[in-house]
């Protein structure tokens, strides 16, 4: 009787302790925190790094737990531009051999006007100069001044000796004015009255202004009454006019 008593406690006694057991293993499961899977952030922007991105980590233990992340390759393309640069040709012709293609890349010159450079030369037996190119028929002076550095002519012969004859042509009537004028002396007494500016500048400090203002004194006044009224001239002082009276007369205007 005593050792079926023994045997009921033997048994109740395991299975009290099973059910305890029991209750620790499902306490312990519910009250663990659930396990989060490891994060890897990938920048897969080529522009910070333009050889390839490429993520990858070493197997980690965490907790006795071996977390192991995937790896990654990014690929990032490389974009070459090509530049290409214009070179602008200087170019520098000579007029009397260039052809007509030749003549055409100089600024302002197209068919027709190379057309019709080639056929002054050819009708002129070439250019003497550069700057016989403005004969051509549509070529000026500026078309001239934006070619002229790009043009040449061997040889360049220019009228030299003509200038210099023109040029002697003209002081010879400078001179032979100034001698057919007569000299203060030759003309004096002066009537102020009638006088020509020519002659009333031959007075003493009469220029071209005063000797205006005189002629258009007596055409308002009816002329000179007196000598002493070219003291109403503006520029005329009294010295100046003493300096005068001797060389001039005072005649009447003829009606």
């Amino acid at each position: 009787m005593k050792e079926d008593n023994s045997f009921r406690k033997y048994l109740l006694f395991m299975l009290l302790s099973a059910a305890v057991i029991c209750a620790a293993i499902l306490f312990f499961h519910t009250s663990k925190p659930p396990e989060r899977s490891p994060t890897i952030t990938i920048n897969a922007d080529s522009r910070n790094d333009p050889e390839g991105s490429q993520v990858s980590s070493k197997p980690q233990t965490t907790s006795g737990i071996k977390v192991t992340s995937h790896r990654k390759t990014t690929t990032a393309y490389t974009t070459h531009t090509k530049t290409t640069s214009t070179t602008t040709e200087f170019i520098i012709l000579d007029i009397n051999s260039a052809s007509s293609d030749e003549l055409t890349k100089l600024k302002g010159i197209g068919d027709v006007l190379a057309s019709e450079i080639i056929a002054y030369r050819e009708s002129n037996g070439g250019f003497r100069n550069i700057e016989e190119i403005m004969n051509v028929s549509g070529i000026g002076e500026g078309i001239f001044s934006e070619i002229r550095d790009h043009i040449y002519v061997i040889d360049p012969v220019y009228d030299i000796i003509e200038e210099e004859t023109a040029a002697a042509e003209i002081n010879d009537n400078e001179t032979s004015t100034e001698e057919s004028l007569p000299t203060l002396e030759e003309s004096a007494p002066i009537n102020i009255n009638s006088a020509d500016r020519d002659v009333l500048m031959l007075l003493p400090h009469i220029d071209e202004e005063i000797a205006d203002r005189i002629i258009d004194f007596r055409e308002r006044t009816g002329g000179f009454n007196s000598e002493y009224e070219l003291l109403l001239i503006d520029g005329l002082s009294r010295n100046d006019v003493s300096e005068i009276i001797p060389y001039i007369l005072i005649e009447p205007v003829q009606p």
